[in-house]
Formats: C-alpha cells, sequence, structure tokens
C-alpha cells in the first residue's frame, strides 16, 4: 500500500458537499410512475412504527449534482447495495442543470424517492408543488437515531424545525458541523512598523490602526500609497455596532432587518470620515479580488491595505502538517510576499462603544434538507429503509470516512506520520464519485472535528469561535419576489452614497423610510411571523 500523501482536510470536503446532492430514486417505483398530486398522507401518518424487513431487497436511486457523475458500476455504490440490501438507481444531473433537469422529471410524473432540497425556497416550493412526504419525526427517531440526535440535539438542538412547514416535517435539515467566524486578518509586519505591538481589540483601537497605516508608511517604500481596509473590512466596522447588513437579526425577542438600525447610522458615520480621510481604500466599491479563486485579496496580498476579513478562516491559516493541502490565500500570498506572509496577525472583530463585536459566522443549518417523494407517504417501508442506510452511512467514524473517501486501503487510508485520514493511489474528491463515493450528505460534527483536528485546534487558538454573527432569517418571504430586489438596489445606493460623501449622513433616516415605504415594512411583518411560528 502506497503512503497517504493529501491528508483530508475540511474545507476539501465542504468544496466537494458544495458539488453534490444526494437526491433520490425514481419516482417510477416499482408499481410503475407516481405522481405527487395522487398521494395521501395517511401512511405517512402512521409511519413512525414502521421497521423495513431485513430480508427484503429495496431499490433506492440516488440523484447526484455532481462535477464527475457517479459510475453506476462503481466500486462503492456495489458494496453500499449488498450491505444495505438495496439496489441504488443513480440519476446524475449537472450541477448547473439541477433545477432544469429535475423540473422536467417532476413535469413527467417522476419524483424521487429520496431527495436533496436545495434551500429553504425548494423546500417551500417543493412542498407547495405536492412533490415532497411529510416525514415522521418518530420513524427518524426510530430507524436512524445517531442522524436524529446529530440533527435534532447534538449539532442544532431543535434542529428539525427548520424543515417543517406549518408543523409538518417535510425536510431533514443539513447542520453545519462547525460555525467559526469570517476571518480577522492583520498585516502583522505593518502593525509592528507604525509601532503596535498586539491585534487592535476595541473599534478605538482599530480606528487608531487604520490611520497610522493610511499615513504612518507601514510597508516603509517612503511613498503615501496605502489604506487601512477596504470592503470586507467594514463588516468588522459595522460588527463593532452590532448589526451585519443585509442580515436578519433578533431584537427585543423580534427580527429587525439590520441595515436599517440606528446603530448602522453611527457605522456609516465613522465609514464617511475614514473615506474623506483616505483611511479607506477609495476603490472599496470594486471590492478586494480581482479574479481567480473567490478568497483571494489582492489588495491585502499587494500591500494597499493593512487588514482584511475575505474568505473563509482556514483558507489563511498556515501549512499545519505535512500534506496540508488547504490555506489557499497563506500559499497564494506567500509565493508574492513570503516574509509578509509569515508575519500575518489573527485578531477578533474589535468592541464598539457598547461592546459589541462581530463578522459573519454561519448559521446553525446550510439551508440545505433531504426529503422524500410524495409516494413513500403510500410507502413509509421504502422511507424507513432510506434512513437505516443513511444512519448506517454514520454509524462510526470509519462508516463515516469510507462514505466520502471510498474504500480503506484502496482509496483513502491513515497517514502513519499523524493519523489522520487522506488520499492515496491517485485518488481525489473529484475522482471519487466514479467510484459510487458521496453518497452521504451529513456531515457529524465529532467526525469533521476528529479527521481534521489540528485545524480546529488552530481556529480555537486564534478564536475564530468568538464574534460571529449569524442570519437569523433562515427561510425565504412570501414577498420577497415582490420587493427583495428593490429594497437591496435602495439599500446599496444609501450606503456608497453616504461613505463617499455623495449624501449627507442625515440621508440615512430617508433612506431608512423609503426602505419602508418600499416593502421593507411587509417583510419585517412575514419574518416575524416565520420567527413566531420557529418558536412555537
Amino acid at each position: 500500500m502506497k503512503q497517504v500523501n493529501k491528508p483530508v482536510t475540511y474545507a476539501l470536503i465542504a468544496s466537494m458537499m458544495a458539488v453534490t446532492a444526494l437526491a433520490g430514486c425514481s419516482g417510477k417505483t416499482d408499481g410503475g410512475t407516481a405522481k405527487g398530486n395522487e398521494q395521501s398522507s395517511s401512511g405517512s401518518a402512521q409511519g413512525g412504527s414502521v421497521t423495513p424487513d431485513a430480508n427484503k431487497k429495496f431499490k433506492i436511486s440516488v440523484a447526484l449534482s455532481s462535477v464527475v457523475p457517479v459510475d453506476k458500476d462503481g466500486e462503492m455504490l456495489k458494496q453500499y447495495s449488498e450491505k444495505f440490501n438495496t439496489d441504488y438507481d443513480v440519476w446524475n444531473i449537472e450541477s448547473n442543470k439541477w433545477d432544469e433537469i429535475l423540473n422536467l422529471k417532476f413535469a413527467s410524473g417522476e419524483i424521487p424517492d429520496e431527495l436533496f432540497v436545495k434551500g429553504f425556497t425548494g423546500l417551500q416550493k417543493y412542498t407547495k408543488q405536492d412533490l415532497l412526504a411529510e416525514i415522521p419525526v418518530d420513524m427518524i427517531k426510530k430507524n436512524a437515531p445517531s442522524l436524529y440526535k446529530e440533527v435534532n440535539e447534538t449539532t442544532v438542538p431543535g434542529g428539525l424545525k427548520y424543515g417543517k412547514i406549518d408543523g409538518k416535517l417535510y425536510g431533514i435539515p443539513i447542520s453545519n458541523a462547525v460555525r467559526n467566524r469570517k476571518p480577522i486578518v492583520w498585516r502583522g509586519d505593518w502593525l509592528k512598523n507604525v509601532g503596535i505591538d498586539k491585534a487592535p481589540e476595541t473599534l478605538e483601537e482599530f480606528e487608531q490602526a487604520m490611520y497610522k497605516f493610511a499615513n504612518e508608511d507601514p510597508d516603509k517604500n517612503g511613498k503615501k500609497d496605502t489604506y487601512g481596509l477596504s470592503q470586507t473590512g467594514m463588516q468588522a466596522v459595522y460588527g463593532a455596532f452590532g448589526y451585519i447588513p443585509e442580515f436578519w437579526q433578533e431584537k427585543d425577542g423580534k427580527l429587525v432587518y439590520a441595515s436599517v438600525q440606528p446603530e448602522m447610522k453611527q457605522a456609516l458615520t465613522m465609514l464617511s470620515k475614514w473615506y474623506k480621510d483616505k483611511v479607506l481604500d477609495p476603490e472599496f466599491i470594486t471590492g478586494e479580488n480581482q479574479g481567480g479563486y473567490y478568497a483571494f485579496s489582492h489588495a491585502f496580498f499587494n500591500g494597499r491595505i493593512g487588514f482584511t476579513s475575505i474568505g473563509e478562516y482556514y483558507t489563511w491559516k498556515p501549512i499545519l502538517y505535512p500534506g496540508d493541502s488547504k490555506s489557499e490565500n497563506y500559499i497564494e500570498m506567500k509565493k508574492i510576499n513570503p516574509q509578509a506572509t509569515e508575519a500575518i496577525v489573527h485578531g477578533v472583530p474589535p468592541k464598539g462603544p457598547a461592546g459589541k463585536m462581530g463578522v459573519s459566522a454561519p448559521n446553525e443549518v446550510n439551508g440545505n434538507f433531504i426529503g422524500f417523494g410524495k409516494q413513500l407517504e403510500k410507502d413509509p417501508e421504502k422511507m424507513a429503509k432510506a434512513l437505516q442506510n443513511l444512519e448506517a452511512m454514520n454509524k462510526t467514524y470509519e462508516d463515516y470516512l469510507n462514505s466520502i473517501f471510498g474504500i480503506k486501503g484502496k482509496d483513502w487510508d491513515y497517514n502513519k506520520e499523524n493519523g489522520f485520514p487522506g488520499f492515496i493511489n491517485g485518488a481525489d474528491a473529484k475522482t471519487l464519485s466514479k467510484a459510487g463515493v458521496m453518497m452521504n450528505p451529513f456531515e457529524f460534527k465529532e467526525y469533521t472535528i476528529k479527521r481534521a483536528q489540528p485545524r480546529f485546534d488552530w481556529a480555537e487558538k486564534n478564536k475564530y469561535n468568538v464574534g460571529g454573527i449569524s442570519n437569523a432569517l433562515l427561510s425565504p418571504l412570501a414577498s420577497d419576489g415582490k420587493y427583495k430586489e428593490e429594497l437591496k438596489k435602495i439599500e446599496q445606493e444609501a450606503y456608497i452614497s453616504i461613505i463617499t460623501g455623495d449624501k449627507p449622513i442625515a440621508y440615512f433616516d430617508e433612506f431608512v423610510s423609503k426602505w419602508k415605504k418600499s416593502g421593507g415594512e411587509q417583510l419585517e411583518k412575514e419574518a416575524n411571523e416565520w420567527y413566531a411560528s420557529l418558536k412555537k
């Protein structure tokens, strides 16, 4: 056996999961084509006590939205068929044609038995179209107890509530196993050059550093060509006043839209002053990324700004052990300026005048779900079997690794140096789907951390679990289609105009009034109706 040469990392799997969707079996059941509007919910209502016959051979097809099509004769797929006594009929659907092809299937009366549902919008749409079966909670408890505990207790207490519509469960939510916030990254060499010996922790210290970066030649080239921050760094300023623009956040027990809160007027006042004083990069509107990998900050790499919050925490981490293959920003910047890269300082979001702080962090759930076709309301035994199979993929740590990396000893093995799982024999994330991997959409928190422990230890050491603010609204609103785009345009124009000085600070109040009258009040009403139903 060849030695492991590519230890697995969380971000790699995150990228795999982003392009991989577990959907389901052909709606054409053994008895023919199943049409969603011909089904009743009687079977589902009684399905909590169902246990599938262990001797019965089931047929469950799986549709993948994958970069590389799954080989229907793949070795891992064959193993699963034998192990689970289940024949899998794979639907290979290109990710960029996912909705188009599925809609054609639905129109022809084919409904997947097991369906990866993209987003809360998809869950609501499919439920409204009567394509999804109600999932008895007791059925999950009985046939997938570990999965139930993970999605409803361990990672997200009460997490199943996110998959409910009108009090009925239609989708098992896929939770975010780790919820570390956005990065807070400083040019450590610049801090040292302007006489600052640690990462700023308060907004006052933050502001002092920004002005020093702009005015005290931090790169020592004799030119006034540097700025404190650009687009992504502004989020830390907003967060110091308690809100992240475009987020819905809780205030006094209700949801409010962050961008119209009075505290944002204070943040905009500060940013407007910084723009006028040439502390904020005048090109902030075009952003820090000039192409290539989405998380690159060319303004930071090339010494234009000294602070950024772009990308994810792991894109800025150093290489932690031989074969650690992520750290995209760290690796890219090291090509340009190795010394500056080694001097990077990781900090926490600055605390504002009221002690508030934060940058964006993931929600408890990632917005995607596993659902079942409407026809399974009349075939609860098949639904129970599908749940048992998902449970088996996560039964042990090694079962989990096999479900996402392939066959142990052939596609992956434990690294002899550090004990972490990694690819072998030329296997990688893109080719593994040919073997029939990528059948498991769930990431158990315990397993996720265990397989990449150094990364999470590093993140905790650098306090990436501190100062995260999440969007509290996890559902589309009924009037989004009518108002959302126009409201976003109104907001962006107002914020940019105030920061650049085209509009006075007093214009913020006019903007808030215009936002509310243009549909904002209606969205606030609907957001709080959803929030109230969630609490129930």
